[in-house]
């Protein structure tokens, strides 16, 4: 098993806490509604319950649910972001769920400063490969990945098509 990537820029990660879990919960889910929305799969009711669904069938148990990690990433010892993955998603493969940068922080290098620890924490989980859905409309991750040395898999597109009234 290769080692994990060691920390660059000062940008450090650490367990999140029992205390942090309510609010980044309700963050994450905020941010998926979002996601959804701006990608324009789903109107804001529908998309509502669908984040709190998916999350809740995701996270069970919360911050202990088995083969999750959620990072806090740190500069300097403060907080900029957090971070969830999900170990086994497939064979071999950690599917990070999120990596969030606190707006004060973004456009620093964070985003990509964060991104060893959570190659770390897939070597260490066990995997061999970290992967990332980039919705669409979230033009900084689109960048920011292939810069990393991330590479495309899979993309799609969709087409709202008018309802005819029947």
């Amino acid at each position: 098993m290769s080692s994990p990537p060691e920390p660059v820029d000062d940008v450090t990660a650490r367990p999140m806490t029992q205390a942090e879990y309510p609010e980044w919960l309700a963050s994450e889910k905020a941010s998926y509604a979002g996601d959804i929305i701006r990608a324009g799969a789903l109107d804001h009711e529908e998309t509502v319950l669908k984040s709190d669904r998916d999350i809740a069938q995701l996270l069970p148990e919360g911050l202990a649910t088995p083969d999750n990690t959620f990072l806090v990433p740190a500069a300097a010892g403060e907080p900029i972001g957090t971070g969830w993955l999900r170990h086994g998603h497939l064979p071999g493969v950690t599917y990070g769920y999120s990596l969030h940068v606190q707006e004060r922080h973004r456009g620093k290098g964070y985003g990509r400063a964060a991104m060893p620890a959570g190659e770390g924490a897939t070597l260490a989980a066990g995997d061999s490969t970290l992967m990332f859905t980039v919705w669409g409309g979230n033009e900084v991750a689109m960048n920011l990945y292939p810069s990393a040395g991330y590479r495309v898999v899979e993309e799609m597109r969709s087409l709202t098509l008018p309802r005819s009234a029947a």
